[in-house]
């Protein structure tokens, strides 16, 4: 995995995330699946791993015919990266703006409102602790 995570577009992010749900999964198996979404080339989705390939976030399984692609990146870890960069550059360092918009999202499950929930609690735990 690379030290610091490159700048991903729009479709990266997207290829990435069905990478992480299919893999070992081959190009055509990832075109099939964005097509239903948008209407993409497939020789668009191929540049696209071979960038994010270039880019170190996908690798080929060896020794696999057609080839296939797997994920350099645990998907926990880079959604993180990517979250922390975009606070820190577009929100200028503070997660006030996320955390109002996810208050008034009307699109939480139960299940989303659970986990804030917890995060919450280890804020404040952490908080007391110093």
């Amino acid at each position: 995995m690379p030290q610091q995570i490159p700048s991903l577009g729009e479709l990266e992010i997207r290829v990435l995330r069905l990478v992480w749900q299919q893999q070992p999964c081959t190009e055509r198996q990832i075109s099939d699946l964005i097509q239903r979404e948008r209407s993409v080339g497939r020789t668009t989705v191929l540049k696209t791993m071979q960038r994010l390939e270039r880019k170190g976030l996908l690798v080929r399984a060896d020794g696999q015919s057609p080839v296939r692609f797997r994920a350099a990146v645990d998907e926990e870890h880079l959604v993180a990266k990517l979250i922390r960069r975009f606070v820190q550059q577009t929100l200028g360092g503070s997660p006030g703006p996320l955390v109002a918009y996810l208050a008034d999202s009307e699109r939480l499950s139960a299940k989303d409102v659970e986990a804030l929930r917890r995060i919450a609690r280890k804020v404040v735990g952490q908080a007391g602790e110093k």
